[in-house]
Order: structure tokens, then sequence, then C-alpha cells
């Protein structure tokens, strides 16, 4: 997880949550920065808008890119959340069709949420523009320590947004 959630993380008391942010505003501009930075720093983030398709295992946690002249990359993953094509969004910890162990992100923001008392990452979904997405996406990376997030088109219509991790950051999330 983000060193600055590390006290988020070991559920320290809330008298040292001093450091946490406590406004949703102050909690998108830090994860976008983080975002930014993550993604400024990884030439495969960079060219992930060239992969042709992509496929997503919930049952083994992993994504996997196809290229058109290049490797397939695989990657662990999870599911922050759907956003719809009538421009709805529906967070990961409360869609049925996310099992339990792709939900584990966003769950983290929805707790990070309670405790902070940041209303706004406590509802499970409705309309959302894209730079609200834009931000749930930051958000979520930025609390799990995401390597970078992904959108694509998924069966049902609408996209599926996705935080990936190359390293083996996500254990530490999942306690692994």
């Amino acid at each position: 997880m983000n060193e600055i959630l590390l006290e988020f993380a070991g559920r320290m008391s809330d008298a040292g949550a001093t450091q946490l942010p406590e406004t949703y505003r102050q909690m998108a501009v830090n994860a976008r920065f983080f975002l930014k930075t993550r993604i400024a720093g990884s030439e495969f983030a960079r060219q992930l808008d060239e992969a042709s398709d992509f496929r997503l295992n919930q049952r083994k946690g992993r994504v996997v890119w196809t290229f058109d002249d290049a490797p397939e990359v695989a990657a662990d993953a999870q599911v922050i959340g759907t956003y719809s094509d009538d421009g709805s969004f529906m967070w990961g910890w409360g869609h049925p069709d996310v099992v339990q162990p792709m939900q584990q992100a966003a769950w983290a923001v929805q707790q990070l949420g309670e405790r902070q008392e940041i209303e706004e990452l406590l509802t499970r979904g409705g309309p959302t523009d894209a730079e609200r997405l834009q931000d749930y996406m930051a958000i979520c990376a930025y609390v799990s320590n995401a390597d970078g997030v992904f959108t694509g088109g998924h069966g049902g219509g609408g996209k599926v947004c996705l935080c990936y991790y190359r390293n083996d950051q996500l254990k530490g999330l999942l306690g692994q």
C-alpha cells in the first residue's frame, strides 16, 4: 500500500490520522499526482493504449493485454468498478459480478472514505462524469499502490475499470 496510507492499513487509532486526506478534493489531487508520476515513469503504461485486446481472469486475479506486434503482457489486477454506457459507475466492492478477491482495492477506498468521513467514497455508485471516474480510478490506484489503471470494454456493454500491479505490491494489500 501507499506509504502515506500505511497508517490506515495498520488500523492505527484515529488520533494519528492527521496525515490522511480529509476531503474528497484533497484525496483526488493527491491520487492524481501519484498516478501521473507512476505513469510518467513507466514505458509500459504509456504503451497500454496500443493494446489490441485484453482478458480479465477474476479467478486468477490477472489481466492479460494483447498487442499486435508484441508479446502478451500479464499483471495482477483489481477491479475498481464498472462504467456503463449511460454514464453510471458502480464500485467493485458493490458489484455483484465482481468476485470478492478482486474487490479488495475498491474496499480499501470505501474503508478509507468511511474512516475519513469522505462521503463521495461511500456510495455504491450512480451517475458519474468522466472527471469523477478519473478521480475514482486514481484514488483506488493511490490507496492500493497500483502501477497504473486501465479501462476496457466488457461483454455487457460499458467498461470495466482496473488497477494493475506488475510487481508484488498486491500481495501486501491482500495479506499474502
